[in-house]
């Protein structure tokens, strides 16, 4: 890799060099970089509206990294799913992306069809396809202006060797070590190019730890955690834009007679920019394509928080009428698989459809407190340093079941927990949860003698659950009943 040089002043650079900026052989070049876009259709117009505005600068190339479907059912439940935003991205001029968690969600053949449709290479160097799913490449190199970029993709894998989501979405993948594979991959193509950039989707924490070990990289992109970041560790540029294209990273690289003279970046915020016209038409008929997605299906006498939403969630597997007059006396669901921030006193279809963009099922049975104790007390303490985990060291599975997290007295910002209470009576309980619960955080052998699936997706349960409340509305509980309590 030929590190670019940098001076003081640009201006004596230049002089040295030999370049005139007015007679035009400075350049720049312009990378826009997003990250967690979930299907976030209703920015495409701003982002677009951007990416033209700094065409007229130089030279643009746009990346991803990762997650760019799973969280809008104008996409999510398209005829083909994820492909409208796939293309939304064709018409802005994407150049490359990685893979997310969230681009596995619906399986390799959904995956195959957006990788099929999409303008853009799809670089992940971890992900290894098997069974005939889908292969993506390791990385790719992209030349102009004389200059040679490099372009890496990563995706976390935290969830026991694996990214965070159901065990079976990944049943055709094999996935090696995040921050290893980052760091070897970085190496390897350092030194076939003048610029090196790292889509990560590992999450801040993964990728401040890659910097720490001095990978070699110039600038690390990444996604995944939902963190607005802009700094500089041990020599490498980290950014991250959030999530929704509420912000977007910009490297702006200037460039003379081959040879890169500097680089800036910055965070944009995408509040208040204007549309682009063209693409904020095509955006109102997709969502116009299917009227019963907007259809009114309940009302809330007052706006839901998110916490409103995950008791409401909860609520709707508690009393959804099971097979052989089944009754759960606790229920479970992950805050995390809380997509949306709240309902507002009119409910739409596509709301209920946002908050569950997954499918997921419902599983039934019986556990004990002790078992119950065990899955949550291991998912507040999971993670690590090599391996940190967005989902933990707060009440990550919320309940109707009000229980409390004693945390140690160690003097740290995040302490682990030492022990679960809840209010409940020693022994044996009816239980209803999401797939995701059963299938990643309560031990198989349990799973297979004390649960079962029933078949049946938690948007169905939120459906008949906000239709029980006609005509008078439901009214929401914005509290979470699960406290961090330090003793």
């Amino acid at each position: 890799m030929r590190k670019y040089i940098f001076f003081p002043s640009l201006l004596l650079l230049c002089t040295l060099l030999g370049c005139q900026p007015k007679s035009g052989n400075i350049s720049h070049i312009y990378i826009i970089a997003t990250n967690d876009t979930h299907a976030t259709i209703d920015a495409i117009p701003a982002l677009a509206n951007l990416a033209a505005e700094y065409e007229q600068r130089g030279e643009v190339i746009i990346v991803d990294s990762g997650d760019r479907v799973s969280g809008n059912a104008y996409v999510d439940d398209a005829t083909e799913p994820g492909v409208p935003m796939i293309e939304l991205m064709n018409e802005i001029g994407y150049d490359v992306v990685t893979l997310g968690n969230h681009e596995f969600d619906r399986g390799p053949g959904v995956l195959r069809r957006m990788i099929e449709v999409a303008d853009f290479e799809v670089v992940c160097a971890n992900v290894t396809a098997k069974n005939g799913a889908p292969q993506s490449q390791p990385y790719t190199i992209i030349e102009t202006t004389g200059i040679e970029i490099g372009f890496a993709g990563i995706v976390e894998t935290s969830n026991g060797g694996h990214p965070l989501g159901s065990k079976s979405a990944y049943e055709n993948f094999d996935f090696t070590e995040d921050i290893a594979t980052a760091y070897d991959i970085c190496d390897a193509v350092a030194e076939k190019c003048d610029f090196m950039v790292l889509l990560s989707h590992i999450g801040l924490e993964g990728d401040m730890l890659l910097a720490e070990r001095k990978a070699k990289c110039d600038w690390i992109a990444g996604g995944h955690s939902h963190d607005k970041a802009n700094r500089e560790v041990c020599g490498i540029r980290i950014t991250q834009g959030g999530k929704n294209i509420r912000s977007v990273a910009i490297a702006d690289i200037t460039v003379c007679e081959g040879a890169i003279l500097g680089v800036e970046y910055s965070l944009v915020d995408m509040g208040d920019r204007e549309s682009d016209a063209v693409l904020a038409e095509r955006v109102e008929r997709l969502k116009a394509s299917d009227p019963a997605l907007n259809s009114i299906e309940g009302r809330a006498t007052f706006p839901a928080t998110k916490d409103g939403v995950a008791n409401f969630t909860i609520s709707s597997l508690a009393s959804y009428p099971y097979d052989g007059g089944f009754v759960p006396e606790v229920t479970f669901y992950h805050y995390g698989g809380i997509r949306i921030e709240g309902f507002e006193e009119e409910i739409k279809r596509v709301e209920i459809l946002n908050n569950d963009p997954f499918h997921s099922t419902i599983y039934i049975g019986t556990l004990t407190t002790e078992q119950m104790r065990d899955f949550i007390l291991k998912k507040y303490n999971s993670g690590s340093t090599e391996h940190p985990d967005k989902e933990s060291h707060y009440p990550y599975f919320r309940s109707d079941a009000t229980y409390r997290i004693i945390l140690s007295n160690e003097p740290a910002d995040n302490p682990d927990a030492t022990a679960i209470e809840f209010d409940l009576r020693e022994g044996e309980y009816r239980v209803a949860m999401c797939n995701y619960i059963a299938e990643n955080y309560i031990d198989s052998a349990i799973v297979a003698r004390q649960l079962r699936p029933t078949g049946i997706t938690v948007r169905e349960a939120m459906f008949r659950h906000i239709r029980s409340y006609a005509p008078e509305g439901f009214t929401p509980d914005n509290e979470c009943h699960q406290r961090e309590i330090r003793k």
